[in-house]
């Protein structure tokens, strides 16, 4: 039995290197390589790990999220298959690894601002906001694969990105974040506390998935974890 582990950026995916995560891309990129790769394998599992941003104020950067179910604007909600669900729950908590299960909104671009995490809290009451989670749900779900999702607040909900941030996009580049940032001298201490924040998500990332994939073993959804090769 295979699991499918995918990370949406080379910066996540670093966090989980031991496993050699396939990078999925950014927003609709992860869901069109997932549907592509389940036209031609069949894994018993697909596991999508990585970073979102924090809506519920009470998690802090390096919160965990094990996703319970997933929403997106003017879609309707897809609920993570029950017994992978159970048996990772179960045993992040026998491990006493700090998560919450909870709802993720999925959202085409970032959200940046205070202002707008707050008012998708009060509209969803998803715990966090990434740009990937609903596309593979929904991919894997229409292909008969089960799904699970764990993510790690990198912004939380009570800071707004630094401006070079906000418009971030698939397509956008270390270099020209670096760039735009260099030319706000006011916004460094922001870059400097969201590069620290980003350590505590891939720290609690790397933590947190052999948990997820040693109890898919022990529930016999996966015999040996053999992972699907990257490519």
């Amino acid at each position: 039995m295979t699991v499918l582990l995918l990370a949406p950026t080379a910066r996540e995916a670093a966090a989980l290197a031991r496993w050699e995560p396939l990078v999925c891309g950014a927003g609709e990129a992860a869901s069109r390589l997932l549907e592509n790769r389940l036209a031609t394998a069949r894994p018993t599992l697909v596991l999508l790990a990585g970073f979102c941003g924090g809506l519920d104020p009470s998690l802090a950067p390096g919160s965990v999220v094990l996703c319970r179910r997933v929403t997106a604007p003017g879609a309707e909600e897809i609920e993570a298959p029950r017994a992978q669900f159970e048996a990772v729950r179960k045993a992040l908590r026998a491990q006493r690894r700090p998560f919450v299960s909870a709802r993720l909104l999925t959202t085409p671009g970032p959200v940046a601002t205070r202002a707008e995490k707050t008012d998708l809290w009060n509209e969803y009451g998803a715990a966090g906001v990434d740009m990937e989670t609903y596309g593979v749900a929904a991919a894997a779900s229409a292909a008969g694969v089960p799904w699970l999702a764990i993510r790690a607040v990198i912004d939380a909900a009570g800071t707004s990105l630094p401006r070079a941030l906000r418009s971030w996009s698939p397509g956008t580049t270390d270099q020209r974040v670096a760039a735009a940032a260099l030319r706000n001298p006011l916004d460094w201490p922001k870059y400097g506390r969201f590069a620290l924040h980003a350590r505590a998500a891939q720290r609690a990332l790397r933590r947190t998935v052999p948990v997820v994939l040693r109890a898919a073993a022990h529930a016999a959804l996966v015999e040996d974890i053999p992972l699907v090769p990257r490519g």
